[in-house]
């Protein structure tokens, strides 16, 4: 025989657990700031940058597409929310002071392949490593290229993050 829980500790500790359970984990909603593309062929892009002190409030995410430079809101959690449009090839670039800087190249022709309806949307992490770690090297071009296969129209990552030994500006030489 089944017995129902009647004591009031029981009941409350039973629904504590509940409430807690059905309390879901959001992540912080996008920059209000941020535009939507609706064009056909548009590509949406969700970033999440990733540093050191879990501190955001100097971070920075240029975007270049098509010549034309803004500058990207970065969210409290490290989010971005970028959308693209179609037939275009944008350089995102992340920044944080004390970390080495990052771009990542994106290209939106094919995003459309085999899928017409379907809404391009991407998520990536962006990890930017502390500058007093990395014994003066930079990165040597982009760290990562993505853009979608021209037969099929899936995402086509590329990684390369090769490093070099980064150039002193003005700095004495010392023998």
């Amino acid at each position: 025989m089944f017995r129902s829980p009647q004591h009031p500790l029981r009941i409350s500790a039973l629904t504590a657990i509940l409430v807690c359970a059905s309390i879901t984990v959001r992540a912080e909603d996008p920059p209000a700031s941020r535009s939507r593309i609706h064009a056909p062929g548009a590509v949406e892009l969700t970033g999440w940058l990733h540093v050191e002190a879990f501190d955001f409030n100097d971070a920075s995410v240029l975007i270049i597409v098509n010549g034309e430079r803004r500058t990207v809101p970065v969210s409290r959690s490290g989010r971005i929310d970028v959308d693209l449009p179609a037939e275009a090839e944008a350089v995102l670039r992340f920044e944080h002071p004390g970390h080495l800087s990052k771009e990542v190249l994106v290209d939106t022709r094919h995003a459309q392949v085999g899928s017409p309806a379907a809404a391009r949307h991407v998520s990536f992490a962006v990890i930017l490593e502390e500058s007093r770690l990395m014994g003066g090297q930079v990165y040597a071009g982009p760290v990562a290229n993505f853009g979608f296969d021209k037969d099929g129209g899936c995402v086509d990552v590329k990684h390369t993050r090769s490093l070099v030994v980064g150039r002193a500006v003005n700095a004495p030489m010392v023998f």
